[in-house]
C-alpha cells in the first residue's frame, strides 16, 4: 500500500513540475526578446548581376551582423507596437534579404524583405509561431541599406 501511495504522489509531482516548466518557459512568440538571448545569427541577400551573354546571373551572399547591428534589430522588433503588426499566412514576392535570430531553448525569429514588406516569423520552444507583416522603418531602412547596389548595381528595383 506505501509504495501506491508514493508513486502516486511521485506522478501528480511530476506532473505539476510538467505544467510549471511548460507555462514558465514557453514564452509567447510576440514577446520580447533580449540581446542575450540570441544564440546566433544569420543574414542572406540576393545579389543580381549580368552575364556577359546578356543574361543574369544570380546569388546569394551572406552577411556579417555586427553586435551592433544585432542589437539594434532586436530594439527595432522589441520596440514595434502591435498596431505596426498585420498577421498573414503566407509570405508574397521575390525575398531580396533574410536575417535568421536563432534564440535559447529553440526559439527562432525570421525576418525576410521583399524590398517592399518586412515579413517576421517567430517560432518559440513548443513551436508556438506567428508570422506578420511589419511596418518598420528603421528595420526597412537597414534591410535597404544591406541591398544597395545588389539589382545589376542599383539600388531598387520596381516590384509593381
Amino acid at each position: 500500500m506505501l509504495g501506491k501511495r508514493r508513486r502516486f504522489w511521485f506522478f501528480i509531482g511530476a506532473a505539476i513540475m510538467f505544467l510549471y516548466f511548460l507555462f514558465t518557459s514557453n514564452p509567447d512568440p510576440n514577446k520580447p526578446i533580449s540581446r542575450n538571448q540570441v544564440i546566433s545569427t544569420e543574414m542572406s541577400i540576393v545579389v543580381y548581376t549580368r552575364t556577359g551573354d546578356g543574361g543574369a546571373h544570380v546569388s546569394i551572399d551572406n552577411v556579417t551582423l555586427s553586435k551592433e547591428d544585432i542589437s539594434r534589430i532586436v530594439g527595432w522588433l522589441n520596440a514595434a507596437p502591435e498596431s505596426a503588426k498585420i498577421p498573414v499566412d503566407d509570405v508574397t514576392g521575390s525575398i531580396s534579404a533574410g536575417i535568421a535570430l536563432k534564440l535559447k531553448h529553440n526559439a527562432k525569429v525570421t525576418i525576410q524583405y521583399n524590398r517592399k514588406q518586412i515579413i517576421v516569423s517567430t517560432k518559440s520552444r513548443f513551436n508556438r509561431d506567428s508570422k506578420y507583416i511589419l511596418d518598420q522603418k528603421d528595420l526597412r531602412d537597414f534591410l535597404d541599406q544591406k541591398l544597395e547596389g545588389t539589382y545589376f548595381g542599383k539600388d531598387t528595383v520596381s516590384v509593381e
